[in-house]
């Protein structure tokens, strides 16, 4: 294949992929960079952020998403002002447990991670519900569900969710539409 077609083909399939939801294909790539370069500046910030806390930074539509695990209050007030301070952050969503990361077993990691995926199958599964426009975090049994939705497609993922084994708690940190 040569290096246009090559070109024009990825060029359809972002557009394709940008058509089927409803954020701007800017949008969609600052919320695969965001995170990356928030978490980077927030273990430049402090070695105990970096060494001794597990931050989760999660992006949708410049709605920053920090879970995870700090011990220490003025960490987690650091981690949130470090995000707040990057370019094209629109909003942030504090949600890190004071505690240490290792009272979170592995088993809870795995669990989270098995949560996360029947969420988001059950999400795809319901023709009424755009899972394309929801992003599925969980952070030690507690669930956090962000995208832009109606406040009906809202309630309806929450729903779904509800049914889901293992969930402790579930944040709704969406945009509506509506």
């Amino acid at each position: 294949m040569t290096r246009k077609a090559l070109l024009l083909l990825c060029l359809s399939t972002c557009l394709a992929i940008a058509g089927c939801s409803n954020r701007s294909i800017g949008k969609s790539i600052d919320d695969k960079l965001l995170p990356g370069r928030i978490s980077s500046k927030i273990n430049q910030a402090s070695a105990d952020l970096k060494s001794n806390s597990n931050v989760v930074v999660v992006s949708y539509n410049g709605v920053i998403l920090l879970a995870g695990q700090t011990p220490r209050a003025d960490l987690k007030e650091l981690a949130e002002r470090v995000t707040k301070s990057e370019p094209g952050v629109r909003r942030v969503h504090n949600e890190l447990q004071l505690m240490p990361p290792s009272a979170v077993s592995g088993l809870a990691r795995v669990n989270d991670a098995t949560i996360t995926s029947s969420i988001k199958t059950r999400l795809t599964a319901d023709s009424k519900v755009p899972a394309r426009n929801i992003k599925v975090v969980t952070e030690n049994g507690v669930v956090f569900l962000m995208g832009l939705v109606s406040r009906q497609e809202a309630n309806l993922a929450t729903r779904i969710v509800q049914d889901v084994s293992g969930v402790q708690k579930i944040v709704r940190l969406f945009e509506y539409t509506n």
